[in-house]
């Protein structure tokens, strides 16, 4: 997990915010879904590894205490969330009709880092739209 505090300012603020709304008396489920929430915008602008945000959920969540079943739960978890994302990017592109040969999908499931995998918005140049 991250062991320098101000190595991620972004979380340590997402935690303020939790404690904050935890201290306001909003309920704790609805604090917790806005934790995840923003555990995984944190992901996705890239200043939370997908291991670190599966290893603070299972902190979060009250997984299992020994270290070994943790790491195992990290590890279902990562791998439960590369799949699930391979399927998103397997379902748009047969969704815009785009043929993806029998080789790709081997490489695109064992690809091990998420990231890649996430489509980025395109926009058109001049007007800021997006297509």
């Amino acid at each position: 997990m991250i062991d320098d505090p101000d190595a991620a300012p972004e979380l340590q603020d997402l935690l303020r915010f939790t404690l904050t709304c935890m201290g306001l008396g909003i309920p704790p489920e609805r604090v917790m879904g806005d934790f995840r929430s923003g555990l995984e915008e944190l992901r996705q602008q890239g200043s939370l590894s997908l291991q670190d945000m599966a290893r603070i959920r299972a902190r979060v969540d009250n997984r299992l205490d020994g270290e070994h079943e943790d790491e195992e739960w990290v590890r279902g978890y990562t791998a439960g969330y590369k799949a699930a994302l391979v399927g998103a990017v397997q379902r748009l592109l047969e969704t815009r009709d785009i043929t993806v040969p029998k080789e790709v999908f081997r490489p695109l499931h064992m690809c091990p880092d998420p990231d890649t995998l996430v489509l980025e918005p395109r926009y058109e140049s001049g007007t800021g739209e997006q297509r």
